[in-house]
């Protein structure tokens, strides 16, 4: 077993880390809390029917049906319109409020939100300082940010603005908005500068933790335990329990999640298929067994024809058919 306590989290992933996956994986594997979706503040506050239907686990306490918390993530360069929706949130119970100042995704972008906002410093400080007035202090309030917008050298600048706005934890992912999720980008060093610059903050680390090794080699080079895990939760989805020295969920034991997320994708009224078919592709580049079998799931006209395929699948391995555990 590792002897590091690491402190998990579930990583907010627009468009694969919805609610009917959330339940999933903290059924699978011990996180500390969950970040939901970014929810999306234009020029207007948003609904609370809009913000229950992005966030259903607002309406069981802000946690997941394994009990994992769930903190509601806004993103938006507007302050009144993210303050307004900061107080409906609270009053609907969220598990925390956390500021989405990382999301690289161009459309973001180009509306000004996201990392965006990492290009004026002064604008994330007067958002975050307004929404901090209306989230009270039981309440956990923290902010994902990427080290800059195109110079990994403004990360120390950036957070001093969020700790001096009054945030509780920052999250900092590894990479500049430029640097995308290009292979070989990511600087876990410079996330230790903002570690030694504000030591009073919960830092989490965030950016290619895969596996228990290269959690090890995160923690250690940015001086964290406290770790976001996001594109590798679902690849290996027991990866909590990998990092904290279990063994890796069996190919059939990761097929058998896959037919739990259909069945809580049906009960949240998800476009079931496609999610399936995202969830696999995920999975195969860790379960080498999975680079054949996704090719015949995708000639599958839909999820009632898929699944049996799955099923099918999974008693092959369980019959040891099919070798297990080897990675992609």
């Amino acid at each position: 077993m590792s002897n590091k306590p690491f402190f998990l989290i579930l990583a907010p992933m627009d468009g694969v880390l919805d609610a009917p996956m959330r339940e999933v994986l903290t059924e699978c594997a011990h996180y500390d809390y969950c970040v939901s979706e970014f929810i999306r503040v234009n020029d207007l506050p948003v609904p609370e029917s809009v913000l229950l239907k992005k966030m259903p686990e607002l309406k069981a306490g802000s946690r997941t049906l394994s009990g994992t918390p769930v903190r509601a993530q806004l993103l938006g360069e507007h302050a009144e319109p993210l303050v307004k929706t900061a107080e409906r949130l609270v009053a609907l119970g969220s598990a925390g409020i956390d500021l989405n100042f990382g999301c690289p995704a161009k459309q973001v972008v180009r509306s000004g939100g996201g990392s965006a906002v990492l290009k004026d410093p002064e604008l994330l400080y007067s958002l975050t300082a307004a929404v901090r007035d209306v989230v009270p202090s039981n309440i956990p309030f923290s902010a994902k940010m990427r080290l800059g917008y195109s110079s990994p050298d403004d990360a120390v600048m950036l957070a001093g603005r969020l700790v001096a706005a009054g945030i509780d934890e920052l999250t900092v992912h590894g990479r500049t908005r430029d640097d995308e999720y290009l292979p070989g980008t990511v600087k876990w060093e410079k996330i230790r500068e903002v570690r030694e610059a504000y030591p009073g903050i919960l830092l989490n680390a965030n950016g290619d933790v895969f596996d228990k090794e290269s959690a090890e080699r995160c923690s250690e080079v940015t001086g964290t335990e406290r770790l976001m895990l996001g594109r590798g939760a679902v690849w290996l989805p027991n990866l909590p329990e990998v990092i904290r020295g279990s063994e890796e969920l069996s190919y059939a034991g990761a097929l058998s999640l896959v037919l739990k997320f259909a069945d809580a994708g049906r009960r949240y009224g998800i476009h079931l298929f496609p999610r399936i078919k995202q969830f696999l592709a995920y999975l195969r580049l860790h379960y080498e067994p999975l680079k054949t079998f996704f090719r015949e799931v995708c000639r599958a006209e839909d999820a009632d024809e898929a699944l049996p395929l799955i099923e099918k699948e999974i008693a092959r391995a369980e019959r040891g058919e099919i070798p297990e555990g080897v990675k992609g």
